[in-house]
């Protein structure tokens, strides 16, 4: 097949974090001469520089200007709810399907959601579906948890029905994606057929794209330095309370390390908002009074900050691949997450069960006590939870021959 003769493939990307999951994978298509175009289905962020480096690579910028016109003005208006059902449908129908024949779209991608997707996805998965075109699903995040019971959500379902929320109607995808074998368990279990799903490795954290993204990031203007020259640099990730966080330990926590001497501490909240995963201002502004925390904004990206880190502070949170991969040293809080993950089962971490060993953590790191990781140890978790296991075709063009392997039939 000619790739300047295949069909174009269509990205749907909806959130500023799903960038750093299908940027990766797009930057390869369009790297390697396939005809790409993504589309915003949700919030514009056309100044990221994920977007920036597609675009370099020829992806095109796609939209629907009926689509976006109709489901920011008109769409609101038509009541009742089964009505805008009706009226949904029939703009997928007709519009979502001229628009995909229009510019000759064979294939449909959109980040793990529901088979019609969220926001504006739906007027163009439906008519992609309609038209009998391949859509596909890859991951827009990373499952780290070992167990089931990781978050309200699935904790209150399995004592309920005895098992996890199931994911049945994600067998209207043609391939469902995942980065590991734990995950795809985890798929398996929630409904997802096995023959759906293809275990292709971590876009994200992939050692070919975590160099671009690392590289990209660092050549960008950097945080502001430390103005105290000499303290340590402790960066804090976030996660999300739902997921069996302890959030009076954790800003107990966060307490304790703003009044140690010589600390630095950066917060960073989850990427996917403050309610979810971030402190609310009156707590910031409790920290905020000892005049060593520092919350950094989302131009400020993980590799700029864990590049910067002294330690690193995490629980549950795939960014610990980012922290690893720089071969920073990593304190894991047990203390206010108990769930079990790839991460803390390991030995690549260091496990504290109190504030004290915390702080006994980064004293350690403060004198030149911490240990560095073993290389053997490093590379093979990164191959088991990263790499795809022992196949040698790099991460990205697995994606890439999956994707071209639906764009060909």
């Amino acid at each position: 097949m000619q790739l300047c003769q295949s069909k174009k493939v269509l990205f749907l990307i909806r959130a500023y974090n799903d960038l750093d999951h299908i940027a990766p994978v797009i930057w390869k298509m369009a790297s390697a001469g396939f005809r790409v175009g993504y589309l915003l289905t949700g919030r514009e962020f056309l100044g990221d520089y994920r977007i920036k480096i597609i675009e370099e690579a020829s992806a095109k910028r796609m939209e629907s200007v009926f689509i976006n016109q109709y489901y920011a003005r008109l769409r609101p208006r038509v009541k009742p709810k089964i009505l805008r059902r009706a009226v949904d449908w029939l703009i997928a129908l007709v519009v979502g399907s001229w628009f995909l024949k229009s510019h000759d779209i064979g294939c449909v991608i959109v980040e793990w959601a529901g088979p019609s997707g969220r926001d504006r996805a739906p007027f163009l998965l439906r008519a992609a579906r309609r038209l009998g075109l391949p859509t596909i699903s890859i991951p827009h995040g990373y499952h780290t948890w070992l167990r089931n019971d990781f978050n309200t959500t699935t904790r209150e379902a399995i004592e309920t029905t005895g098992e996890l929320p199931q994911l049945t109607d994600r067998n209207r995808f043609s391939a469902y994606v995942v980065q590991s074998e734990n995950i795809k368990r985890y798929c398996i279990e929630s409904g997802i057929r096995e023959k759906k799903i293809h275990t292709l490795g971590s876009a994200r954290f992939c050692a070919e794209w975590s160099q671009i993204n690392y590289n990209r990031c660092l050549s960008m203007e950097l945080q502001e330095e430390d103005p105290h020259g000499e303290e340590i640099n402790v960066l804090f990730f976030l996660n999300h309370w739902n997921y069996n966080v302890d959030r009076h330990k954790c800003f107990a926590l966060l307490k304790r390390l703003c009044l140690e001497e010589n600390v630095r501490l950066i917060i960073k909240g989850h990427t996917r908002g403050r309610v979810t995963g971030g402190l609310n201002p009156s707590e910031e502004s409790i920290l905020d009074q000892s005049g060593r925390v520092v919350f950094p904004n989302e131009n400020i990206h993980s590799p700029q900050l864990v590049k910067n880190a002294d330690l690193v502070i995490v629980y549950g949170s795939s960014i610990c691949f980012e922290a690893l991969r720089q071969c920073k040293p990593v304190c894991w809080p047990r203390f206010i997450c108990p769930n079990l993950t790839i991460f803390d089962q390991s030995g690549l971490v260091s496990i504290a069960q109190s504030e004290d060993e915390v702080v006994g953590m980064i004293r350690a790191v403060e004198n030149g006590e911490q240990g560095t990781l073993d290389e053997s140890s490093l590379d093979e978790f990164f191959r088991i939870h990263v790499e795809g296991g022992s196949d040698d075709t790099s991460v990205l063009q697995r994606y890439s021959d999956v994707i071209s392997s639906f764009l060909s039939t």
